[in-house]
């Protein structure tokens, strides 16, 4: 279809290609008036046959043509002005548009004719004697200038030949003036002071006029009469009202409302002199519509308004325009030529018969489009569609008159026809649209029938090849009565269907083509994969004919079935619903175990979510999408037995199915403990702790549902990690092999596989081992230590600015006071000695040798290692809870030496990886200190570097062995996510980088 289009475009050629002639003859001409000699303006010298043919067929027996000779006459009197009342043709531009056809021997010419008729000033201005005012009130203390509305003259002529001018006439008619250059309404102009001792009327003429040579005028009596000061008449707020008005306002609509001001506040009346659609409220002065408005009858209307109290009235004048809608369809007329014959069958369907000898390029038919709305709401323009394309004939705008919302096209036959390949283009529709809003169109359809015999293949002509039916549907379910068409005779045009599929599932009628269902289906039964809630059958059918021998042709049909919320979620059978736990493991978070359930059908009809109730306080359980039941909170009770109800839904709409399940948790306070239930860790909890002792049980399960998720899996990014732990897709977390160091950090890919969405998250684990006393304790007591260091970190902070604040004003006042006195030489000398060993001691860039040390502050890979031991000039450091209650159990005290040893091999190392993620320091185990944390010595990770080990002795300093290692891994943790309670690095300020 749109290769078509664009061909169609292609042959399309611009408007201004065709050739148009435009003659003129003027109105109330003779009969037989020549008006052109076809034949000489087209210089055709040998024998034609010329036609005439009105494209807008209203204007009947006012021109006429001879077929021999081509002379164009007139055939009665035209009148132009009443033509344009009657809407024959534009006021502005009255033209009658003919379709000329020349037949010279085979050959067809056609051309478009253009008659203007002009206009005649034949017509003098007239005043409408019921809204002519004859008596206008004026007071004689208005200013110079003044204004006042007069009549208005009409005249149907056209141009200069309508009203030009208005000018008075009568004894002192200079002391006023006509002016006329305001949107067609002449005003009374005051020139002089009025008196009314001096003049109390005054008879004027009022004379409208053309401007045509031979120039005709009408004239109009008017009194005006001069009011004195003290005469109370009502006066208009402005003399000239304008409104637009749509054509389907609705009667009884208040459109305007007129008001007059009086001057002694007089009861005003309001009267209505122009007969019309509309009347006006004489009290009120509201103006409404009491008919019908028709833009195509009538365009606009003025209207003359009086207001008055007693006698003594004034005038408005209120020009309504009528705003056209889209209320007329477009009206298409199909004119045929040549050969062609048109014929109209029972259903509205325009059959073209068209020989199979036709040349290419012949026009088949004209269509002409008109719209009697105004040319916004108009100007139509045509589209042919067919779902059998390509079409042998193509469309083409040949001529448009705007004036006249008017349009022609031609159909041409662009290819040849041979009915062996197509006999009948069928489905052709050409739909005439206009440019209003909401857009009407039209629509006219056509069937080309190409007028031979001969054998042809029958072809299936259906709408759609797709079927969609829903499992379940019953037997007997029409889907569709298919179309064949055979453009042979007799018992070859004879056909008849089949399903070349073999299949019991549909069945069709062998001479009608009904196409049924032979039995109702089970989607589950025909659904191998559960993602899928369609399923396409694709089926043959064949039409064949009766002839010899038998012609066939056949037709891919697709049956999509859709599956159905017809199955409810099913809880597994094998599974028990009476559970039984100590009472010292129902702890808020953990977990009792999981609930299945299962449902058949496919897509969001088949994923179960879980709801459970509790019906005591005492134990809340609460449950997750994925069906891991938890405690949510829980008091001390007597009770030895709960019961639940667990609700298994689908996701299925509009309506979802629903099953509900009993579940008895029960306390047995004689069962003995073997190990503890896993918690449900929420997605905000990125830290919590494993015990190295359970290996191979479920640590704990992350809960990576929330409020969007459908079905969400959760996969472990870290594939290094996947020897020492294990993670489920529904987010068990197993320890399944000895861990290799006390903190891990796992990096999950939370995936839900229905709605395609996914996200990161980090999650550590800390290792504690519960055989060590105290182990996994002080790791809880780490972390609310580590909260409660930071709230006094910044406690102490803001108790260093007060007092550093209060320093700094007490030694300001201190200066103050002392400035007049004499100050000490050697006390001062003391003090700045002390003030540069603190500066020495705080400078971070400046070393200090000693016999065990090399000074190398130039060098960017210099490590500095703190000696832990006690020397002479020490002070302690303070270090974080974990590794300071680990020294407390060894009752081993910690310093840091003001003295830094430079360790060269530490240096070497740097320089082998420039970007270091840190160096650990780690104490050698002795006998008397234990830092087996649930682990040995031996359990170093194999991932680490180990190097040799660096002796440091000096004097007065323990020896003390320590091996260091290096991190090279390039992407480290966030310091926020790195393990700060190990013994087996040391502390951040430690770190070097």
């Amino acid at each position: 279809m749109l290769r078509m289009f664009f061909f169609l475009i292609m042959l399309i050629q611009p408007l201004s290609t065709y050739e148009i002639f435009k003659f003129t003859v003027k109105e109330k001409s003779p009969i037989n008036t020549l008006i052109a000699d076809l034949s000489y303006e087209l210089k055709i010298q040998n024998l034609a046959l010329y036609s005439l043919n009105e494209l807008i067929p209203i204007n009947k027996n006012l021109i006429t043509i001879n077929n021999q000779t081509g002379h164009l006459t007139t055939m009665s009197i035209i009148d132009r002005d009443q033509m344009c009342i009657q809407q024959q043709c534009s006021c502005k531009s009255c033209e009658i548009i003919f379709q000329l056809t020349i037949q010279i021997q085979q050959t067809i010419i056609y051309k478009i004719i253009e008659i203007k008729i002009e206009d005649r000033n034949d017509h003098s201005p007239i005043f409408d004697n019921q809204s002519m005012i004859h008596i206008i009130h004026i007071k004689e203390n208005v200013p110079l200038g003044y204004r006042i509305v007069l009549p208005i003259a009409n005249d149907p002529d056209e141009g200069l030949n309508s009203v030009q001018s208005y000018s008075l006439d009568g004894i002192n008619s200079d002391d006023f003036d006509v002016d006329y250059s305001s949107i067609d309404i002449p005003y009374l102009i005051v020139r002089s002071s009025l008196d009314h001792q001096r003049i109390s009327s005054y008879s004027l003429t009022l004379i409208a006029s053309d401007n045509n040579q031979q120039s005709k005028s009408r004239s109009g009596s008017i009194q005006l009469t001069i009011r004195i000061i003290n005469d109370s008449m009502p006066t208009f707020l402005q003399s000239v009202y304008t409104i637009d008005i749509r054509e389907d306002t609705i009667i009884g609509t208040n459109l305007l409302k007129i008001e007059a001001i009086s001057d002694n506040n007089k009861q005003i009346f309001y009267e209505l002199l122009t007969e019309s659609p509309f009347i006006i409220d004489r009290l009120t002065g509201n103006i409404q519509l009491r008919k019908l408005l028709d833009y195509e009858r009538e365009k606009s209307y003025r209207l003359i308004i009086k207001a008055y109290e007693n006698l003594i009235p004034t005038y408005a004048i209120i020009f309504i325009r009528v705003i056209d809608i889209n209320d007329n369809p477009v009206v298409i007329h199909i004119k045929v030529e040549g050969n062609t014959t048109l014929k109209q069958t029972h259903n509205d369907k325009n059959v073209l018969f068209i020989p199979e000898d036709t040349l290419v390029g012949t026009t088949l038919t004209h269509v002409t489009l008109t719209d009697l709305d105004s040319y916004v709401n108009g100007n139509p323009y045509l589209q042919l569609t067919t779902i059998q394309p390509p079409l042998p004939f193509i469309y083409k705008l040949i001529y448009q008159n705007n004036f006249q919302n008017f349009k022609l096209y031609s159909l041409i036959l662009h290819t040849n026809l041979d009915r062996e390949l197509k006999s009948i283009y069928n489905n052709i529709q050409l739909i005439a649209h206009d440019s209003g809003t909401p857009t009407l169109h039209t629509k006219l359809s056509i069937l080309l029938n190409i007028t031979d015999i001969n054998d042809c293949i029958p072809q299936i002509l259906t709408n759609s090849t797709i079927y969609d039916i829903n499992e379940n549907d019953p037997i007997g379910l029409i889907l569709d009565t298919l179309t064949a068409y055979d453009c042979d005779l007799g018992i070859n045009a004879e056909y008849e269907y089949s399903i070349l599929n073999t299949t019991d599932l549909l069945v069709i009628n062998a001479r009608t083509g009904q196409l049924s269902l032979n039995q109702s289906i089970d989607f589950e039964k025909f659904h191998q994969q559960k993602n899928l809630t369609t399923i396409n059958l694709e089926y043959y059918i064949q039409v064949k004919d009766h002839g010899q021998p038998s012609l066939s042709s056949q037709i891919k049909l697709i049956l999509r079935i859709h599956d159905l919320n017809d199955n409810s979620p099913i809880f597994d059978v094998n599974q028990s619903y009476n559970w039984t736990f100590p009472h010292v493991l129902l702890q808020t978070n953990s977990i009792l175990g999981r609930i299945l359930a299962y449902d058949n059908d496919s897509g969001l009809q088949g994923i179960v979510h879980y709801s459970i109730r509790s019906f005591d306080s005492c134990l809340i359980l609460d449950i997750t999408s994925l069906g891991y039941i938890y405690i949510q909170s829980q008091k001390s009770c007597s009770y030895l037995s709960y019961i639940f109800e667990i609700t298994a839904n689908d996701y299925g709409l509009p309506n979802s199915r629903l099953t509900k399940q009993l579940l008895t948790i029960n306390i047995d306070s004689n069962s003995l403990l073997i190990h503890s239930l896993p918690q449900l860790l929420s997605l905000s909890i990125h830290r919590t702790i494993v015990d190295i002792n359970s290996i191979g049980n479920i640590s704990f399960i992350i809960d990576i549902t929330n409020n969007h998720s459908i079905q969400p899996k959760v996969y472990l990014n870290n594939t290094d990690l996947l020897t020492c732990w294990n993670i489920s897709s529904t987010g068990e977390v197993r320890l399944i092999a000895r861990p290799f160091a006390s903190s891990y950090i796992l990096s999950l890919n939370i995936i839900d596989e229905y709605i395609e969405e996914n996200f990161f998250l980090k999650f550590q684990i800390d290792i504690c081992n519960s055989t060590m006393k105290n182990s996994c304790q002080q790791l809880l007591i780490y972390d609310d230590k580590k909260d409660n260091q930071i709230l006094l970190f910044w406690t102490i902070s803001l108790a260093l600015m007060i007092t550093c604040l209060c320093v700094f004003i007490f030694s300001i006042i201190t200066c103050l006071c002392c400035r007049k006195q004499p100050k000490d030489k050697k006390l001062s000398s003391n003090q700045q000695n002390f003030l540069q060993r603190n500066e020495d001691f705080q400078s971070d860039r400046t070393f200090k040798s000693s016999s065990a040390s090399t000074i190398r502050e130039d060098d960017r890979d210099s490590a500095c290692i703190i000696n832990s031991t006690l020397s002479s000039n020490v002070m302690p450091v303070r270090t974080n809870s974990w590794y300071q209650n680990r020294r407390e159990l060894s009752n081993v005290q910690t310093y840091q030496s003001k003295t830094c040893f430079y360790d060269i091999k530490i240096a070497e190392l740097i320089r082998n990886n420039q970007h270091p993620a840190c160096v650990f320091l780690n104490p050698k185990p002795s006998q008397s200190i234990s830092t087996d944390y649930g682990f040995g010595s031996s359990d170093v990770s194999p991932s680490s570097t180990s190097c040799s080990l660096t002796k440091l002795n000096n004097l007065n300093v323990n020896t003390l062995e320590w091996n260091y290692e290096m991190i090279t891994d390039q992407s480290p943790p966030p310091p926020s996510s790195r393990p700060m309670n190990k013994n087996s690095f040391i502390s951040t300020h430690e770190c070097v980088v």
